[in-house]
Protein backbone atom coordinates (compact mmCIF):
# COMPACT_ATOMS: atom_id res chain seq x y z
CA UNK A 1 0.00 0.00 0.00
CA UNK A 2 1.06 3.17 -0.67
CA UNK A 3 -0.48 5.74 2.13
CA UNK A 4 -1.21 9.34 1.76
CA UNK A 5 -1.94 11.27 5.10
CA UNK A 6 -5.52 12.28 6.40
CA UNK A 7 -7.42 9.79 4.64
CA UNK A 8 -8.04 7.77 7.51
CA UNK A 9 -11.68 6.86 6.80
CA UNK A 10 -10.75 5.36 3.74
CA UNK A 11 -7.71 3.62 5.13
CA UNK A 12 -9.79 2.06 8.05
CA UNK A 13 -12.35 0.25 5.27
CA UNK A 14 -9.41 -1.09 3.33
CA UNK A 15 -7.75 -2.44 6.52
CA UNK A 16 -10.89 -4.24 7.98
CA UNK A 17 -11.67 -5.32 5.01
CA UNK A 18 -8.27 -7.35 4.24
CA UNK A 19 -8.60 -8.60 7.97
CA UNK A 20 -7.96 -12.36 7.58
CA UNK A 21 -7.30 -12.69 3.66
CA UNK A 22 -3.85 -11.08 3.89
CA UNK A 23 -0.66 -12.64 5.66
CA UNK A 24 1.47 -9.56 5.92
CA UNK A 25 0.42 -5.50 5.58
CA UNK A 26 3.51 -3.38 3.97
CA UNK A 27 2.87 0.29 4.03
CA UNK A 28 4.50 2.95 2.54
CA UNK A 29 4.07 6.31 3.76
CA UNK A 30 5.21 9.90 3.75
CA UNK A 31 6.56 10.70 7.04
CA UNK A 32 5.63 14.50 7.17
CA UNK A 33 3.01 14.52 9.85
CA UNK A 34 -0.83 16.08 9.81
CA UNK A 35 -2.65 17.19 12.79
CA UNK A 36 -5.55 14.80 13.47
CA UNK A 37 -4.68 12.77 11.04
CA UNK A 38 -4.23 8.62 12.74
CA UNK A 39 -2.48 6.47 10.12
CA UNK A 40 0.09 5.55 12.15
CA UNK A 41 -1.78 4.32 14.73
CA UNK A 42 -4.21 2.29 12.55
CA UNK A 43 -1.12 0.47 10.61
CA UNK A 44 0.15 -0.43 13.99
CA UNK A 45 -3.29 -1.72 15.49
CA UNK A 46 -2.61 -3.94 11.70
CA UNK A 47 0.32 -4.88 12.61
CA UNK A 48 2.04 -3.26 9.20
CA UNK A 49 5.46 -2.86 8.33
CA UNK A 50 5.55 0.54 7.71
CA UNK A 51 8.26 2.03 5.26
CA UNK A 52 8.81 6.28 5.77
CA UNK A 53 9.07 7.63 2.89
CA UNK A 54 9.08 11.51 1.44
CA UNK A 55 7.17 11.49 -1.48
CA UNK A 56 9.61 10.95 -4.41
CA UNK A 57 6.80 12.28 -7.33
CA UNK A 58 6.88 9.06 -8.41
CA UNK A 59 4.27 6.33 -8.00
CA UNK A 60 6.32 3.98 -8.82
CA UNK A 61 9.10 4.45 -6.86
CA UNK A 62 6.97 4.30 -4.04
CA UNK A 63 5.22 0.61 -5.32
CA UNK A 64 8.72 -0.79 -5.29
CA UNK A 65 9.97 0.51 -2.57
CA UNK A 66 7.34 -1.43 -0.30
CA UNK A 67 7.59 -4.47 -3.18
CA UNK A 68 11.64 -4.85 -1.60
CA UNK A 69 9.88 -5.61 1.96
CA UNK A 70 7.17 -8.14 0.56
CA UNK A 71 8.30 -11.77 2.24
CA UNK A 72 5.33 -13.20 1.05
CA UNK A 73 4.88 -15.94 -1.95
CA UNK A 74 2.25 -13.03 -3.14
CA UNK A 75 1.62 -9.58 -3.72
CA UNK A 76 -1.46 -7.78 -3.48
CA UNK A 77 -1.49 -4.14 -4.15
CA UNK A 78 -4.32 -2.50 -2.80
CA UNK A 79 -5.02 1.30 -2.31
CA UNK A 80 -6.32 3.49 0.52
CA UNK A 81 -9.37 4.53 -1.44
CA UNK A 82 -10.25 0.99 -2.43
CA UNK A 83 -11.62 -2.11 -0.12
CA UNK A 84 -12.02 -6.10 -0.96
CA UNK A 85 -15.39 -6.65 -1.82
CA UNK A 86 -15.04 -10.55 -2.64
CA UNK A 87 -11.81 -12.65 -2.45
CA UNK A 88 -11.69 -16.32 -3.88
CA UNK A 89 -8.43 -17.19 -4.73
CA UNK A 90 -6.14 -20.35 -4.33
CA UNK A 91 -2.22 -19.28 -4.84
CA UNK A 92 -1.82 -23.62 -5.27
CA UNK A 93 -3.92 -23.61 -8.47
CA UNK A 94 -2.17 -20.61 -9.65
CA UNK A 95 -0.97 -20.83 -13.39
CA UNK A 96 0.18 -17.43 -13.82
CA UNK A 97 2.67 -15.48 -12.51
CA UNK A 98 0.20 -12.20 -12.30
CA UNK A 99 -3.65 -12.16 -11.92
CA UNK A 100 -6.11 -8.97 -12.92
CA UNK A 101 -8.62 -8.27 -10.55
CA UNK A 102 -12.29 -6.76 -11.41
CA UNK A 103 -12.51 -2.92 -9.85
CA UNK A 104 -15.90 -1.42 -9.31
CA UNK A 105 -15.27 2.26 -9.79
CA UNK A 106 -18.05 4.57 -8.18
CA UNK A 107 -18.23 8.21 -9.89
CA UNK A 108 -20.60 10.84 -9.46
CA UNK A 109 -21.06 13.87 -11.89
CA UNK A 110 -23.60 16.93 -11.93
CA UNK A 111 -26.46 14.61 -13.18
CA UNK A 112 -25.90 11.13 -11.37
CA UNK A 113 -23.73 8.72 -9.87
CA UNK A 114 -22.04 6.29 -12.65
CA UNK A 115 -20.65 3.06 -12.13
CA UNK A 116 -17.87 1.53 -14.63
CA UNK A 117 -15.80 -2.26 -14.07
CA UNK A 118 -12.51 -2.39 -15.53
CA UNK A 119 -10.01 -5.14 -14.83
CA UNK A 120 -6.08 -4.40 -13.34
CA UNK A 121 -3.12 -6.45 -12.88
CA UNK A 122 -2.88 -5.83 -9.11
CA UNK A 123 -1.67 -9.75 -7.64
CA UNK A 124 1.29 -11.49 -8.33
CA UNK A 125 4.16 -13.69 -7.41
CA UNK A 126 6.54 -11.85 -5.26
CA UNK A 127 10.00 -11.51 -6.87
CA UNK A 128 8.77 -11.58 -10.34
CA UNK A 129 7.83 -7.88 -10.94
CA UNK A 130 8.00 -4.58 -10.40
CA UNK A 131 6.44 -0.71 -11.56
CA UNK A 132 7.17 1.70 -13.81
CA UNK A 133 5.74 5.03 -15.03
CA UNK A 134 5.87 8.06 -12.84
CA UNK A 135 1.82 7.77 -12.23
CA UNK A 136 -0.50 5.06 -13.64
CA UNK A 137 2.32 2.89 -12.89
CA UNK A 138 2.36 -0.60 -15.04
CA UNK A 139 3.35 -3.62 -13.37
CA UNK A 140 6.46 -5.39 -15.51
CA UNK A 141 7.96 -8.29 -15.49
CA UNK A 142 11.56 -8.15 -13.83
CA UNK A 143 13.25 -9.57 -16.97
CA UNK A 144 11.48 -7.77 -19.17
CA UNK A 145 9.31 -9.64 -21.13
CA UNK A 146 5.68 -9.50 -21.71
CA UNK A 147 3.54 -11.92 -19.77
CA UNK A 148 -0.04 -13.36 -19.88
CA UNK A 149 -1.82 -12.04 -16.54
CA UNK A 150 -5.14 -14.53 -15.41
CA UNK A 151 -8.20 -13.20 -14.40
CA UNK A 152 -8.60 -13.38 -10.61
CA UNK A 153 -12.27 -13.99 -8.88
CA UNK A 154 -11.25 -10.75 -6.96
CA UNK A 155 -13.70 -7.72 -6.42
CA UNK A 156 -11.91 -4.43 -5.37
CA UNK A 157 -14.71 -1.21 -4.65
CA UNK A 158 -13.01 2.06 -5.23
CA UNK A 159 -14.43 5.36 -4.42
CA UNK A 160 -11.35 7.55 -5.17
CA UNK A 161 -13.51 9.37 -8.29
CA UNK A 162 -16.73 9.26 -6.49
CA UNK A 163 -16.05 13.23 -5.53
CA UNK A 164 -15.51 15.44 -8.38
CA UNK A 165 -13.43 18.31 -6.85
CA UNK A 166 -10.91 15.85 -5.52
CA UNK A 167 -11.08 14.32 -9.02
CA UNK A 168 -10.13 17.39 -10.70
CA UNK A 169 -7.46 17.89 -8.09
CA UNK A 170 -5.57 14.61 -8.94
CA UNK A 171 -6.16 15.44 -12.42
CA UNK A 172 -3.84 18.64 -12.69
CA UNK A 173 -0.99 16.78 -10.40
CA UNK A 174 -1.15 13.61 -12.15
CA UNK A 175 -1.10 15.40 -15.97
CA UNK A 176 2.16 17.20 -14.12
CA UNK A 177 4.10 14.36 -13.73
CA UNK A 178 2.44 12.29 -17.36
CA UNK A 179 4.13 14.92 -18.75
CA UNK A 180 7.54 14.42 -17.37
CA UNK A 181 7.18 11.45 -18.72
CA UNK A 182 6.79 12.34 -22.14
CA UNK A 183 10.04 14.49 -21.49
CA UNK A 184 11.88 11.63 -20.21
CA UNK A 185 11.11 8.85 -22.74
CA UNK A 186 9.60 10.69 -26.13
CA UNK A 187 6.07 10.00 -27.00
CA UNK A 188 4.40 6.94 -25.80
CA UNK A 189 1.04 6.05 -26.30
CA UNK A 190 -0.52 5.00 -23.02
CA UNK A 191 0.69 8.30 -21.55
CA UNK A 192 -0.98 10.50 -23.99
CA UNK A 193 -4.03 8.23 -23.55
CA UNK A 194 -3.70 9.07 -19.35
CA UNK A 195 -2.98 12.48 -20.59
CA UNK A 196 -6.29 12.72 -22.33
CA UNK A 197 -8.15 11.42 -19.46
CA UNK A 198 -6.93 14.44 -17.04
CA UNK A 199 -8.13 16.79 -19.68
CA UNK A 200 -11.54 14.67 -20.32
CA UNK A 201 -11.78 15.16 -16.49
CA UNK A 202 -11.51 18.73 -16.53
CA UNK A 203 -13.99 18.58 -19.41
CA UNK A 204 -11.42 20.61 -21.64
CA UNK A 205 -12.86 18.28 -24.30
CA UNK A 206 -10.75 20.03 -27.16
CA UNK A 207 -7.64 19.32 -25.11
CA UNK A 208 -8.17 15.71 -24.42
CA UNK A 209 -9.68 15.19 -28.26
CA UNK A 210 -6.24 16.43 -29.07
CA UNK A 211 -3.75 14.17 -26.49
CA UNK A 212 -5.81 11.27 -27.50
CA UNK A 213 -5.26 12.08 -31.32
CA UNK A 214 -1.24 12.04 -29.86
CA UNK A 215 -1.72 8.62 -28.10
CA UNK A 216 -3.25 6.91 -31.89
CA UNK A 217 -0.28 8.80 -34.09
CA UNK A 218 1.84 7.38 -31.65
CA UNK A 219 0.73 4.02 -32.99
CA UNK A 220 -0.92 2.56 -30.14
CA UNK A 221 -1.69 -1.27 -30.65
CA UNK A 222 -5.60 -2.41 -30.25
CA UNK A 223 -4.42 -5.02 -28.76
CA UNK A 224 -3.77 -3.45 -25.74
CA UNK A 225 -5.79 -3.36 -23.30
CA UNK A 226 -6.52 0.30 -22.96
CA UNK A 227 -6.94 1.17 -26.00
CA UNK A 228 -10.64 0.25 -26.47
CA UNK A 229 -10.90 2.89 -23.43
CA UNK A 230 -8.72 5.07 -25.77
CA UNK A 231 -10.96 5.11 -28.67
CA UNK A 232 -14.00 5.33 -26.35
CA UNK A 233 -13.17 8.36 -24.53
CA UNK A 234 -11.82 9.76 -27.95
CA UNK A 235 -15.36 9.66 -29.13
CA UNK A 236 -16.90 10.65 -26.42
CA UNK A 237 -14.47 13.51 -26.21
CA UNK A 238 -15.51 14.48 -30.07
CA UNK A 239 -19.35 14.51 -29.27
CA UNK A 240 -18.65 17.08 -25.96
CA UNK A 241 -16.59 19.51 -28.14
CA UNK A 242 -18.99 19.37 -31.32
CA UNK A 243 -17.24 17.20 -33.61
CA UNK A 244 -19.54 14.71 -34.48
CA UNK A 245 -18.72 14.40 -37.73
CA UNK A 246 -14.62 13.84 -37.16
CA UNK A 247 -16.30 10.68 -34.38
CA UNK A 248 -17.79 8.09 -37.11
CA UNK A 249 -14.35 7.41 -38.37
CA UNK A 250 -14.33 5.37 -34.80
CA UNK A 251 -17.29 3.41 -35.54
CA UNK A 252 -15.73 0.34 -37.56
CA UNK A 253 -13.18 -1.48 -35.41
CA UNK A 254 -14.54 -5.04 -35.71
CA UNK A 255 -12.24 -5.87 -32.82
CA UNK A 256 -14.44 -4.10 -29.83
CA UNK A 257 -17.81 -5.80 -31.59
CA UNK A 258 -18.88 -7.52 -28.20
CA UNK A 259 -18.31 -4.08 -26.23
CA UNK A 260 -21.60 -3.00 -24.85
CA UNK A 261 -19.73 0.49 -24.47
CA UNK A 262 -18.39 0.47 -27.66
CA UNK A 263 -21.74 -0.20 -29.42
CA UNK A 264 -23.16 2.22 -27.15
CA UNK A 265 -20.82 5.01 -28.05
CA UNK A 266 -21.28 3.85 -31.83
CA UNK A 267 -25.11 5.00 -31.56
CA UNK A 268 -24.45 8.05 -29.94
CA UNK A 269 -22.28 8.56 -32.85
CA UNK A 270 -24.90 7.92 -35.11
CA UNK A 271 -27.39 9.68 -33.56
CA UNK A 272 -25.67 12.67 -33.66
CA UNK A 273 -25.06 12.47 -37.16
CA UNK A 274 -28.58 12.14 -37.10
CA UNK A 275 -27.96 8.52 -38.72
CA UNK A 276 -30.73 7.25 -37.07
CA UNK A 277 -31.36 3.96 -37.94
CA UNK A 278 -27.61 3.13 -37.45
CA UNK A 279 -27.97 4.14 -34.08
CA UNK A 280 -30.69 2.31 -33.70
CA UNK A 281 -28.97 -0.48 -34.88
CA UNK A 282 -25.51 -0.01 -32.65
CA UNK A 283 -27.98 0.35 -29.21
CA UNK A 284 -30.10 -2.88 -29.88
CA UNK A 285 -26.67 -4.76 -30.41
CA UNK A 286 -24.97 -3.00 -27.21
CA UNK A 287 -27.69 -4.97 -25.48
CA UNK A 288 -26.69 -8.33 -26.93
CA UNK A 289 -22.84 -7.70 -25.89
CA UNK A 290 -20.91 -9.90 -23.14
CA UNK A 291 -18.68 -7.53 -22.08
CA UNK A 292 -19.66 -4.48 -20.22
CA UNK A 293 -18.41 -1.51 -18.06
CA UNK A 294 -19.96 1.09 -17.80
CA UNK A 295 -23.53 0.32 -16.03
CA UNK A 296 -26.49 0.19 -18.05
CA UNK A 297 -24.78 0.89 -21.17
CA UNK A 298 -25.81 -2.96 -22.27
CA UNK A 299 -29.69 -2.62 -21.12
CA UNK A 300 -31.89 0.53 -19.37
CA UNK A 301 -29.49 3.95 -20.99
CA UNK A 302 -29.35 1.65 -24.57
CA UNK A 303 -33.06 0.91 -24.54
CA UNK A 304 -33.93 4.89 -23.51
CA UNK A 305 -32.01 6.31 -26.18
CA UNK A 306 -33.93 4.15 -28.66
CA UNK A 307 -37.09 5.57 -26.90
CA UNK A 308 -35.41 9.35 -27.56
CA UNK A 309 -34.64 8.75 -31.13
CA UNK A 310 -38.68 7.68 -31.91
CA UNK A 311 -39.79 10.39 -29.86
CA UNK A 312 -37.96 12.94 -31.96
CA UNK A 313 -39.23 11.17 -35.06
CA UNK A 314 -43.06 11.41 -34.27
CA UNK A 315 -43.36 7.33 -33.60
CA UNK A 316 -44.97 7.42 -29.85
CA UNK A 317 -45.57 3.72 -30.21
CA UNK A 318 -41.86 2.55 -30.52
CA UNK A 319 -40.55 5.18 -28.09
CA UNK A 320 -43.34 4.08 -25.63
CA UNK A 321 -41.93 0.47 -26.08
CA UNK A 322 -38.37 1.06 -25.42
CA UNK A 323 -39.11 3.59 -22.56
CA UNK A 324 -40.74 0.72 -21.01
CA UNK A 325 -38.01 -1.47 -22.03
CA UNK A 326 -35.94 0.63 -19.44
CA UNK A 327 -37.85 -0.26 -16.45
CA UNK A 328 -37.02 2.31 -13.96
CA UNK A 329 -34.70 4.61 -15.02
CA UNK A 330 -36.04 7.83 -14.29
CA UNK A 331 -35.37 9.77 -17.86
CA UNK A 332 -37.19 7.14 -19.37
CA UNK A 333 -39.98 7.12 -16.99
CA UNK A 334 -40.19 10.91 -17.35
CA UNK A 335 -40.03 10.04 -21.20
CA UNK A 336 -43.31 7.98 -20.72
CA UNK A 337 -44.45 10.73 -18.68
CA UNK A 338 -44.34 13.28 -21.78
CA UNK A 339 -46.22 10.75 -24.45
CA UNK A 340 -49.10 9.90 -21.70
Amino acid sequence: MIIKRGECKELKRCLASIRGIVSEIVAVVDPTPMEGDTTDELLSEYGATTIFLPWPSDYAAARNAGLRRVTGDWTLVIDTDEYIMSFDFDEKKAKNDAYRVIRENEYLTEDNALQNTERITRLFRSGLFHFEGRVHEQVTADNGMPYQAGNADIVLGHTGYADPEQMLKKSASYRELLSDMIRDKGDDPYVYFQIGRTYYVEKDYENAASAFEKAIAAEADTRDEYVESLIETYGYSLLEAGRAGDALSLTGFDEYNDSADYQFLCGLIYMNNASFDKAVESFCKATECSKVSVKGCDSYAAWYNCGVIFEVLGDTEKAVSYYKKAGSYEPAVKGLERLS
